[in-house]
C-alpha cells in the first residue's frame, strides 16, 4: 500500500530538482522549453511534437500556440544542446567506477518512408535487416549497476551532413569524450563490430582498457616458446588450439523455464601486430555450440576469476541492446516527425533525458522506485530490465499530478537557480 498523494509531491520534487539542475545555464525561455518537452514526452510516449504540445504542463494557452512555441524551441539555432550536454555528467558520473562497463553500439533511426527529412542516409534497420533510409546513432551506456544501463552519451549522424567525417572518426570521438570525463575509469566494452585496427590502435595508444568480441579472421601474434618469438596466427586458428579446461555452470531462464548453461573457458596471452603491448585472448565454448567465443582484452587475466570477469563484461554488454529497445518501444524514438537537422538531434536528446532520469532515480533515490514500481502494477516475477516498469509508474505519477490540478514545475522554473 502506498500513499499516492505523498508519492505525487515526491515525484514532483523530484523531477523538479532534477530540471532545476540541468536547466541551471539555460535561459528561461529555454528552461520552459526543456520542462514542456520533456514531461509532455513522458505523457505522450511518442517525440511527435503535436502530441508532446497536447500534454504540456501549461494548458492555460490554446493548442497552436503550444505548438509553435516547441516548434519554434526544435528549430532554433542556439547553444541549448551543448549546455544541456555540459550539466548531465553530473548525474552519472559519480557512480563510475574503476570497473564499470561502459558499453559501445551503434544502432538506427530507421525512416523507410521519409524523403524530404534533413541529411538521410541509407542504414541498416535492426528490426528487418534491409537497407532503408534514416539515421545511425552512436550509443555509449554506463552499467551503473546490474541491469540498469545509463546512456551516457546517444547522438544521431548521417554521413549526408555536409561536416561528417565518417563512421570511424565519430565513434572514436564519442569515446573521447566519454573517458576524458571519467579520466579513463571504466572498462570499454565492444561487440564484433569493432573489431577494427583503428579502434585497437586508438584504444590502446589512449590507455584505455576494453574488452572485444571478435569476429575471427584477425591475426593475432603469439608467443611461442621452442623459438622463443611472437609468431603470426590467426584468431579463430588459435581458439580452436586453445585448451578450455575450466568449467562453471549457471542456471538461467529460457523461454521462462529454467535451464543450466555450462561454459568451458581458458585464455592465451597474445599481442597485436607492430604492438608491443601484452594482451589476453579469452576463450569461451558454450555446450551445444561449435563456435567458441574470442574476447580480445589489455586487462590482466592471470586466474579463472580474471578470465571470468572479462567473460562477464561482454555478458553485460547485452544491456545496451535492451536500452535502445527501450528508447524505442517506451519513448518510440523512431516516430520522430520533422524535417530539420537541429529538431531531430534536439528531440534525441529529450528521449535520452527520460532514461538518464529514471537511472539516477535508481541509483539516487531507490524507496521512490519501489514505490513506483509498486504503482505501475507490476506482474509478480522479478524484472529483468527495471526502466519499464519505472516508467509506467512515472507517467502514472505525472498523470495523477495533472489530475491533481498541480502545474507542474511551473514556479520553481522562473526562480533564479
Amino acid at each position: 500500500m502506498i500513499k499516492r498523494t505523498a508519492l505525487m509531491e515526491s515525484i514532483s520534487s523530484n523531477l523538479h530538482n532534477f530540471l532545476k539542475k540541468i536547466a541551471k545555464n539555460l535561459s528561461l525561455p529555454d528552461k520552459k522549453f526543456l520542462r514542456d518537452g520533456l514531461i509532455g514526452l513522458i505523457r505522450c510516449g511518442k517525440p511527435i511534437v503535436c502530441q508532446i504540445a497536447r500534454q504540456l504542463p501549461n494548458q492555460r494557452t490554446n493548442f497552436l500556440s503550444r505548438l509553435d512555441r516547441l516548434e519554434a524551441h526544435l528549430g532554433k539555432d542556439s547553444k541549448f544542446d551543448s549546455k544541456l550536454k555540459a550539466e548531465l555528467p553530473e548525474f552519472w558520473l559519480p557512480f563510475v567506477h574503476d570497473n564499470t562497463p561502459i558499453i559501445l553500439d551503434l544502432s538506427d533511426i530507421a525512416k523507410p518512408f521519409a524523403k524530404n527529412m534533413d541529411y538521410l542516409a541509407t542504414v541498416r534497420d535492426g528490426s528487418t535487416g534491409e537497407l532503408v533510409n534514416g539515421y545511425w546513432l552512436v550509443e555509449l551506456y554506463a552499467s551503473l549497476s546490474r541491469k540498469n544501463p545509463v546512456p551516457v552519451l546517444l547522438e544521431p549522424f548521417s554521413h549526408e551532413e555536409p561536416d561528417s567525417l565518417g563512421q570511424n572518426p565519430v565513434v572514436l570521438d564519442a569515446v573521447h569524450k566519454i573517458f576524458e570525463l571519467t579520466n579513463n575509469r571504466g572498462v570499454l566494452v565492444v561487440d564484433r563490430g569493432f573489431d577494427g585496427w583503428v579502434m585497437f590502435e586508438d584504444w590502446l595508444d589512449n590507455e584505455y582498457r576494453f574488452v572485444a568480441r571478435l569476429v575471427g579472421n584477425r591475426h593475432l601474434l603469439r608467443f611461442y616458446g621452442s623459438s622463443e618469438q611472437w609468431l603470426p596466427v590467426q584468431a579463430d586458428q588459435l581458439a580452436e588450439q586453445t585448451p578450455t579446461p575450466h568449467r562453471f555452470n549457471k542456471l538461467i531462464k529460457r523461454r521462462g523455464k529454467p535451464a543450466l548453461r555450462i561454459t568451458q573457458i581458458g585464455w592465451v596471452k597474445v599481442r597485436l601486430p607492430g604492438r608491443n603491448e601484452d594482451m589476453t585472448l579469452v576463450v569461451s565454448r558454450l555446450a551445444g555450440s561449435d563456435k567458441p567465443m574470442m574476447l580480445l582484452t589489455n586487462l590482466a587475466v592471470e586466474s579463472l576469476k580474471d578470465a571470468k570477469d572479462v567473460l562477464r563484461f561482454y555478458i553485460r554488454r547485452w544491456e545496451c541492446e535492451e536500452g535502445i529497445r527501450f528508447l524505442k518501444s517506451q519513448v518510440n524514438l523512431e516516430k520522430i516527425r520533422t524535417f530539420r537537422w537541429s529538431a531531430i538531434c534536439r528531440l534525441v536528446l529529450l528521449a535520452v533525458l527520460v532514461m538518464i532520469y529514471l537511472g539516477w532515480l535508481a541509483e539516487e533515490h531507490p524507496n521512490i522506485c519501489d514505490r513506483l514500481v509498486y504503482l505501475s502494477q507490476p506482474l509478480p516475477d522479478k524484472p529483468d530490465f527495471l526502466a519499464y516498469r519505472l516508467f509506467a509508474g512515472l507517467t502514472e505519477a505525472i498523470n495523477t499530478c495533472f489530475w491533481l490540478h498541480k502545474d507542474l514545475l511551473r514556479k520553481s522554473l522562473q526562480e533564479n537557480p
